[in-house]
């Protein structure tokens, strides 16, 4: 019973993902590849406000953050350096410095790593977390989806907040050595 659910879950993603593909692909390059398929983004002839398409909003953010997990991934392993100094100064260990990076798409991922961070790491993610979380993902999809005039102000207020929140934070939180930590926190997965 749970091996017959564990195929229809696979199914399941494989089709959202063929559909949300395919109207990407519409939405960006024009080429209808499901003839038939509602248009998650408002079509020609409809009047803004009148009919709004529940999955519009959805689908815009989607579509930009298509782009931010990969992103993310090319940031963390492209500036590794970087990511190690900025651990330095935090004083906090790599695989928190390279989760405050995951933060600015989606907080998910970071707290994916929580485990291999020190405590230091981990104070400072969630506190930057609070406001930085989202500003080259979702938020960045919702502005642009509603207002492309706020994209720029969002993310500067969101990445003056973070900032903010990890000076808060370093304060309240007493400096330990984040190698020591980071061994721990290996030898225990």
């Amino acid at each position: 019973m749970i091996n017959g659910f564990q195929i229809f879950a696979k199914f399941l993603v494989a089709l959202i993902t063929l559909g949300l593909a395919a109207a990407v692909v519409k939405f960006l390059l024009g080429w209808e590849l499901i003839p038939g398929l509602d248009p998650i983004f408002m079509a020609p002839g409809d009047k803004p406000g009148e009919v709004m398409r529940a999955i519009e909003v959805i689908g815009s953010i989607s579509c930009v953050l298509l782009g931010a997990y990969p992103m993310v991934l090319l940031l963390t392993r492209w500036f590794e350096k970087p990511l190690m100094s900025v651990g330095k100064v935090l004083n906090m260990n790599n695989i928190a410095a390279a989760g405050m990076v995951a933060t600015l798409a989606n907080n998910i991922p970071m707290f994916g790593m929580m485990k291999q961070m020190d405590t230091r790491g981990k104070v400072i993610n969630c506190a930057f977390a609070v406001s930085a979380a989202f500003a080259l993902g979702d938020h960045l999809g919702f502005a642009a989806a509603n207002m492309n005039a706020m994209i720029f102000p969002m993310i500067v207020g969101k990445l003056i907040g973070g900032v903010t929140a990890i000076g808060v934070a370093m304060m309240l939180v007493p400096k330990e050595d984040a190698t020591a930590t980071k061994t721990e926190a290996e030898a225990q997965s």
